[in-house]
């Protein structure tokens, strides 16, 4: 499938946006008891392919089938706007590569509304003039420690610029401290995919006491989720720039990875999605664990992620029986360590007490 046919199937996903009802206080803190939103804009730019058309300043595209049918328009030079975000203590995501958006205001008429203004205060890019809104892609939500509590709804959608000239960004440098755009070729590039490596130290500080924190460490190592290198020469026209080595890694792999999806659903079980540990022992039970999860739950995500469900859960769900057979199998290599290394230390002592009686 090309871009513009996935660009188009999102777009038929409006009528058909089922997403979690947005709450009374969508903009309410987590001790309040209210579940926050918050928005992000994928934003797509296609680079000029023929440069025999121009837009006019007083045109106005209208949908996806106007856009794409200008002759500057190349399916292949599609890229999409990524931001760095600054390193900040406070900040949960501190110097991720990210999608432009934030947590929802108060004031914010819905999670579209709040997509199109962090946009524009952390980029400075007007959504409303610059580009055509596409549709909505899998609404997901955060969870604390493994699939604990639910902290936050996050929602995507999509965004095509409808110029071909370069719109020039405006960082909000306290936020962002980098904004730049990646072809969708080389994200998608098997080459690209990768591991990004994260100690637990993070988790296990936060919710066992030491003694169970150097059990989890001893048993689970580091985490190594999924990720995709990111492109370090970029060119548009005869301009190239050059940005440091960057891993995309976390939510905003998840959502770029639903997009490759749409448009590569031949290769999406190549794709890594969940993260592993990297003590073979334990990523070996926890993918034994799991194998009915793979098979029953991630072959059928396309269908299952706009159906409504009684409990009202929507996407979610599926990384949760994720990491409920991880913390299965992060227990089992416990215990079979400590019968294994039990046994060992008894034939020992046996060895030497049967010595000693000699």
């Amino acid at each position: 499938m090309s871009v513009k046919s996935a660009l188009l199937e999102i777009a038929s996903r409006r009528e058909l946006d089922l997403r979690t009802p947005e709450p009374n206080n969508p903009a309410g803190s987590a001790a309040s008891g209210a579940i926050r939103h918050s928005a992000v804009a994928l934003i797509l730019r296609f680079k000029p392919g023929k440069e025999g058309s121009r837009m006019s300043s007083d045109m106005k595209v209208t949908s996806l089938e106007e856009f794409f049918a200008q002759d500057w328009v190349c399916d292949h030079n599609a890229e999409i706007l990524f931001i760095k975000r600054s390193t900040r203590e406070t900040d949960r995501w501190s110097g991720h590569v990210a999608l432009p958006g934030g947590r929802r205001d108060i004031e914010d008429e819905s999670d579209l509304v709040t997509a199109k203004r962090e946009t524009l205060e952390e980029v400075g890019l007007d959504l409303d003039k610059y580009a055509l809104y596409v549709g909505p892609l899998n609404q997901r939500y955060v969870t604390v420690h493994w699939g604990g509590r639910i902290i936050m709804i996050l929602c995507t959608y999509v965004f095509v610029l409808t110029t071909p000239a370069p719109v020039p960004l405006t960082l909000q440098t306290s936020e962002v401290a980098l904004a730049f755009w990646s072809p969708i070729a080389a994200i998608a590039n098997p080459e690209a995919q990768c591991r990004f490596v994260r100690s637990i130290d993070g988790v296990a500080n936060e919710i066992l006491i030491r003694p169970l924190r150097e059990l989890l460490k001893w048993c689970v190592g580091s985490l190594l989720f999924p990720g995709i290198k990111m492109p370090e020469n970029i060119a548009y026209g005869e301009e190239v720039t050059t940005y440091p080595s960057m891993i995309m890694w976390g939510l905003t792999h998840s959502i770029v990875t639903d997009l490759l999806d749409i448009i590569s659903p031949d290769t999406k079980d190549r794709r890594p999605r969940l993260p592993i540990a990297s003590q073979w022992d334990t990523r070996l039970v926890s993918e034994l664990l799991g194998k009915s999860y793979f098979e029953k739950t991630v072959g059928h995500m396309q269908q299952s992620i706009w159906k409504p469900r009684l409990d009202g859960k929507l996407v979610g769900y599926i990384i949760d029986r994720y990491y409920s057979s991880f913390k299965i199998a992060v227990t089992t290599v416990a215990i079979l360590r400590c019968s294994i290394g039990s046994a060992i230390g008894i034939n020992i002592m046996i060895k030497v007490i049967a010595r000693l009686r000699k």
